[in-house]
């Protein structure tokens, strides 16, 4: 028998030579320990030989940022030399694990970017997808079977062996390998919202009831008008009900809509007639969406959508203002901050995001209403994280524990569909948390997430308005701040229509001049207006170096008074700081001059004319020491590219800007 096993090790060392993070995980060709039974499985010995082969076998996070080494490799291969692995996502490479043949076909379909390096599995194929640096991909698992393999996951790797005995293999296009992981392509947020939308159809799937009938016969959703007999009253109310079914409305409800629309039919259909349709459309809804359950009852009983109060009820309910941050921004409330590219908006939504979730004073405003903050992102996700450390560092708050969530992707809020999906994960976190609900939301940036809608159209804008209200704010009673684009033509107000100006609760413009930024308020519904806040950008070293060792840097907003500018000598840090590389370099090019008009002087000849060509520059670099060939390229070009080394082949100088910057160090 132990003959007959596969020896998984070889693909252990091939995914290894590749750069990529494995570990082992259980085997389909061994009993389950007696810890997985019990501890994982509730004692269900069936269910742990299912769950087994796909299990790591020990706590393995170490592994999501550093790959083993090969004496672990070594190790493992030896104590569990039939065992499957796995390979940690997000460390090299990200997986979209289509998980059922309508979702594989949603895929092939051209949906998503295509890779060529794919793996086949038990029930789909994995499709495997270079790390963008730019979009961090985090592991997430959707009810649409297609989930996505990124950081703080894994998938099993090809070679494995699954429980019911299918074997794990690559699918590629001939001349791609997973040592070629560096020419895939990566993921774009247009993948992930394509992902999204998929509703575990097939394409081909079509809702066909037992009364004879197709929703083929009736191709566009029917409006609710009425019908008179053999206008299609069955097709209409099919029709109808699928469409309730799948915007998850009770099915008490859907049989009280379709019982009024019914009764203006000229004749109705029988009531046994209308029940039989409502009863095969949803069996037809259960069975296209396996693991779904229709509701059979409102979640809750709730008051009228559109209902009066007396006026004592509100005269005598009249509270103070509920503030998020004193004076600037209320809770249950709609506000929007908007500027040109560049301008600081979205550092001060990060600012202001930061200090809700943490209990910070804002610049001097306390806030009121510490709790979690939800950022839905629409790009420069890298830049995010940058900022979001740059304020860490600068405040000395550590945000490894605070309640701050960043989508991982934008949201296309004009959608209903969508609109919900991003409702629905905020409240799965809340119930994950013990029922926190969110102090604040914010949307960065309305235009990437506004969907394909135009944003200029009343009723386009009012649609993405009243999503916001009745799936955000009104859900928590939080505040929802927009982060957007100035006017086309104009710095002085917000972009697209009116629509959102008049639904806002705040407004304020964010103008960057030099180096100061400005917050002005240019709405405040039910309090005074602040006074203008007034910023300057502050650069933060970050805590880590890039790959040459080069240090790193972001912005923070520092504020400061009015009559503080006029003594305030700013220094641009961000311009002027040097790597230790290229201090040193510009160091030894001053040498190199200043021993060549030694020489020149020496010799009775004009000093002015000394030059250092690049190549005897990079020899002395290069003897010294202090930089390896392999960075010479890049970290030159780097500071060509600042200003701090001018070039006229075949010889190189100091700037003026790089002299600056070695006065400074």
């Amino acid at each position: 028998m132990e003959a007959n096993l596969p020896n998984t090790a070889a693909e252990a060392w091939k995914l290894n030579e590749a750069g990529l993070s494995i570990v082992p995980l259980g085997s389909p060709f061994e009993a389950p320990p007696a810890w997985f039974i019990e501890g994982r499985c509730s004692g269900d010995v069936e269910k742990a030989k299912m769950e087994w082969p796909k299990a790591p076998r020990f706590r393995w996070k170490q592994y999501q940022d550093e790959a083993p080494d090969d004496s672990a490799i070594d190790n493992w291969s030896r104590l569990y030399p039939h065992t499957n692995w796995a390979i940690i996502t997000g460390y090299g490479v990200v997986v979209v694990d289509a998980d059922s043949a309508e979702a594989v076909q949603f895929i092939e379909d051209g949906n998503i970017t295509r890779t060529p390096l794919r793996a086949l599995t038990s029930k789909g194929k994995h499709y495997y997808f270079q790390v963008n640096p730019d979009y961090p991909i985090h592991n997430s698992v959707r009810k649409n079977r297609i989930d996505l393999r990124g950081i703080g996951g894994y998938v099993v790797a090809p070679g494995s062996t699954h429980a019911d005995g299918t074997l794990y293999q690559w699918e590629t296009e001939g001349y791609m390998a997973i040592d070629d992981r560096h020419d895939l392509p990566m993921l774009t947020p247009d993948d992930i919202a394509a992902i999204n939308g998929f509703n575990g159809q097939s394409v081909e799937d079509k809702p066909v009831g037992d009364l004879g009938f197709s929703t083929d016969q009736y191709p566009l959703p029917h409006d609710g008008s009425n019908l008179a007999e053999g206008q299609g009253r069955n097709n209409a109310a099919a029709s109808m009900a699928g469409q309730l079914l799948r915007q998850n409305v009770s099915l008490r409800e859907v049989k009280s809509i379709l019982d009024q629309w019914n009764q203006s039919n000229n004749p109705p259909l029988s009531d046994a007639e209308l029940n039989t349709t409502i009863a095969s459309i949803s069996r037809t809804h259960n069975s296209n969406n396996p693991g779904s359950a229709i509701l059979i009852e409102p979640l809750s009983v709730t008051k009228p959508e559109f209902a009066f109060s007396h006026v004592k009820e509100l005269v005598k309910g009249v509270k103070p203002i509920n503030w998020l941050i004193k004076g600037f921004l209320e809770m249950d409330s709609l506000s929007l901050m908007f500027g040109e590219p560049a301008c600081g908006k979205s550092f001060t939504a990060i600012d202001l995001a930061c200090c809700v979730a943490t209990g910070k004073d804002w610049h001097g405003k306390p806030v009121k209403r510490q709790g979690p903050v939800f950022y839905i992102a629409g790009e420069g996700f890298n830049g995010l994280s940058r900022r979001l450390m740059a304020w860490q560092v600068s405040h000395g708050y550590n945000l490894r524990n605070a309640p701050i969530y960043i989508s991982q992707c934008a949201a296309s809020l004009t959608d209903l569909g969508n609109a919900r999906l991003v409702s629905a994960s905020i409240q799965e976190i809340v119930e994950e948390t013990g029922g926190v609900i969110p102090s604040m939301i914010v949307i960065d940036t309305l235009a990437r997430n506004f969907g394909p809608a135009d944003e200029n159209a009343t009723k386009e804008m009012n649609t993405f308005i009243n999503h916001i209200d009745q799936l955000m704010r009104a859900r928590y009673q939080c505040n929802v701040l927009i982060v957007h684009h100035t006017g086309v033509g104009s710095k002085d107000r917000a972009r697209g229509n009116s629509a959102l100006k008049g639904a806002l609760d705040a407004e304020y413009a964010v103008v960057k001049s030099d180096d100061e930024v400005t917050i002005t308020t240019k709405k405040m519904k039910d309090a005074d207006e602040p006074e203008p806040v007034k910023f300057l950008f502050n650069p933060v070293r970050l805590p880590f170096v890039d790959e040459e060792g080069e240090p790193q840097y972001s912005c923070v907003l520092r504020e400061f008074a009015p009559d503080e500018m006029q003594s305030l000598k700013i220094k641009k840090g961000l311009e002027t700081v040097l790597g230790d590389r290229q201090r040193k370099i510009l160091e030894t090019l001053n040498r190199l001059t200043s021993n060549a008009r030694s020489n020149l002087i020496k010799g009775s000849r004009d000093p002015s004319s000394a030059r250092i060509e690049l190549r005897n520059l990079k020899d002395e670099c290069f003897e010294q020491g202090f930089i390896a060939s392999k960075h010479w390229r890049r970290t030159v070009d780097a500071m060509i590219q600042r200003g701090f080394l001018t070039i006229e082949e075949p010889f190189v100088f100091v700037s003026e800007k790089g002299q600056e910057a070695l006065n400074h160090e």
